[in-house]
């Protein structure tokens, strides 16, 4: 069993959450505890209550690393298209894959537990809105009238779909039997969304012309 004195408090914070990373691989986070994290850590349980307040705390920090990977595995896409549609279909794509590729921190990021009744703090809700930011910053561009709050409303509601496609695909429901593809669903979805989004504009535009 390691000393404390073995590392730094940042380097036993990014080892505390590494090991529960690493654990949510094979298991959910309900059946996560700290005396889990903190033997794969090599550490004691009392050291890991040295760098956070309880086991929701830890898991906060763990969703803040997962939205950061999903906001920079977005802009490591480098968009340059002036197809504002296509964007948005990329981002949900990469939301997919990694939904696909890591289950257990997808997962992690919408269990109600892990609030533990607190707020929210505010550097998780910025992590939160900046990779919301990405979706509006395209919902903007293919309407440019739109208020602030109506393209931040729009972006909640669309991606709230888009994650109902992704839960569906990665616990096999819906989709045994489906014709389409997780990825032809989503595609569908942000076109037909889009779509329906545009079109009261694109008609009062054309009554003011007539």
């Amino acid at each position: 069993m390691a000393r404390r004195s073995d590392h730094t408090r940042e380097e036993l914070k990014e080892l505390a959450l590494k090991s529960a990373e690493e654990l949510l691989n094979d298991k959910s986070a309900s059946e996560l505890s700290t005396r889990q994290i903190a033997a794969k850590m090599g550490y004691t349980v009392g050291t890991l209550y040295q760098i956070f307040k309880n086991l929701p705390d830890l898991l906060l920090h763990v969703n803040a690393r997962t939205l950061k990977i999903l906001y920079d595995d977005c802009l490591a896409l480098n968009l340059t298209s002036d197809n504002h549609q296509k964007n948005i279909l990329a981002y949900a794509n990469v939301y997919l894959e990694f939904a696909h590729s890591h289950p257990g921190l997808w997962e992690l990021i919408f269990d109600n537990q892990i609030l533990n009744d607190d707020e929210l703090p505010d550097w998780y809700l910025q992590q939160v809105n900046s990779l919301f930011s990405l979706i509006e910053i395209q919902l903007k561009a293919i309407q440019p009238g739109a208020s602030a709050t109506e393209v931040t409303k729009t972006s909640r509601v669309l991606w709230s779909s888009v994650h109902g496609i992704c839960t569906l695909s990665i616990n096999n429901n819906l989709f045994a039997q489906s014709a389409c593809s997780s990825e032809e669903l989503i595609q569908s979805l942000i076109s037909h969304f889009i779509m329906g989004w545009t079109t009261p504009t694109k008609q009062k535009a054309r009554g003011k012309s007539e």
